[in-house]
């Protein structure tokens, strides 16, 4: 009886603090609102890329883009130092940027970049565009199943940006994406 003991103990401990581990964190996490900062208009954002060229260096020392927020937003916290989510005031509109590096062949990278979000289960596809815009060139995209959705995916050496816009009108999402990677710049961290 006293190895019986010995035996369950254990086993009962490891059981209850897999239920914690499983129970826990989404209890707290739906206890916590999601964080938002202002961000005045003009306010420079550093987003630190992702991607071979980050990790392992390369002949382009730029493995980061600085861009200034074009208008008063939010910020909304999202625990990457690679991307960006910022929203209106009023909360109709929604920018994403997210920042890659160690694009050698931006042709080839282009499509890829777009994977997050169809991962995400974003519809989104190349609409035949181009973007030009400061130091970065590239193409634009439309996300057909979000109210003014567009997106642009534009690099400048070996860094790559991708910008959606979502809740506006299109022309007021080009415009935000044009504003946005016209004070963009590749930089290193």
């Amino acid at each position: 009886m006293v190895r019986l003991v010995y035996s369950v103990g254990p086993a009962i401990g490891a059981v209850g603090a897999l239920a914690v581990a499983l129970v826990v964190p989404p209890l707290l996490s739906s206890a916590v609102p999601t964080r938002e900062t202002d961000v005045a208009a003009g306010t420079v954002i550093t987003l630190n890329a992702t991607g071979i060229g980050a990790v392992h260096g390369g002949t382009d020392p730029a493995n980061s883009v600085v861009f200034r927020v074009p208008e008063q937003m939010r910020r909304i916290a999202t625990g990457d130092e690679s991307i960006a989510v910022l929203k209106s005031g009023n909360g109709d509109e929604r920018v994403s940027v997210s920042v890659s590096d160690g694009i050698t062949d931006f042709a080839t990278a282009a499509p890829r970049l777009l994977l997050p979000l169809r991962a995400a289960g974003v519809t989104v596809r190349f609409d035949g565009g181009a973007v030009a815009a400061g130091d970065f060139q590239g193409l634009s995209c439309v996300l057909p199943d979000s109210t003014g959705g567009v997106c642009a995916v534009a690099g400048s050496g070996d860094v790559a940006v991708t910008v959606t816009v979502t809740g506006s009108t299109r022309e007021a999402g080009i415009q935000l994406i044009t504003d946005l990677l016209t004070s963009a710049k590749a930089v290193e961290a």
